[in-house]
């Protein structure tokens, strides 16, 4: 059954994204929170999914539609889902060079200052690639693009720098 008919220059108006809408929210929320189980989080994506949706209007065909949507929304969860697990390294990470008492805040500096180091003497492009994804907080994809090489790559740069910091840190324990 299809709900939608586009005109021959497959362009998807206002009117027929508002009902493309109403049609598949629910259903790509739902479809999304089963892969994430974060209310908020489904919300962003399925909004993104939407946003992406809409700039796209002018290529889409009527008949991939529902395919469009619903790949969408699964590699964005996929996405989500590698991301949250590297802020789970971060935290880890994190968590190896933090200490409770104000005493040791010493040691702190002094090893924020090692990491600084194994930053600073990285070969390029892992360098840029770390600093962008970390301390500017860019999406693997976008710092993939930059690079003109593939988000598992990018990946691959970071969990290597990870692993240089983490070799260090779990020596001293």
């Amino acid at each position: 059954m299809k709900i939608f008919h586009f005109p021959n220059t497959s362009r998807l108006s206002k009117e027929k994204f508002e009902t493309v809408y109403r049609v598949y929210y629910s259903r790509l929320f739902y479809y999304c929170f089963q892969f994430i189980s974060d209310e908020e989080a489904s919300k962003d994506i399925i909004n993104d999914v939407f946003e992406k949706l809409w700039t796209q209007r002018h290529e889409l065909k009527e008949e991939t539609l529902s395919t469009f949507l619903y790949t969408l929304v699964r590699n964005k969860c996929l996405d989500y889902i590698k991301h949250k697990k590297v802020e789970q390294q971060y935290t880890e990470l994190y968590e190896l060079i933090t200490y409770e008492e104000p005493d040791e805040y010493e040691l702190y500096e002094q090893q924020i200052s090692q990491i600084e180091k194994i930053i600073s003497d990285l070969d390029e492009p892992t360098k840029s690639i770390f600093t962008k994804c970390y301390f500017l907080n860019k999406k693997y994809a976008e710092v993939a693009e930059e690079y003109n090489i593939s988000t598992n790559g990018v990946k691959k740069h970071i969990m290597k720098v990870l692993r240089l910091i983490r070799g260090k840190f779990e020596t001293k324990k």
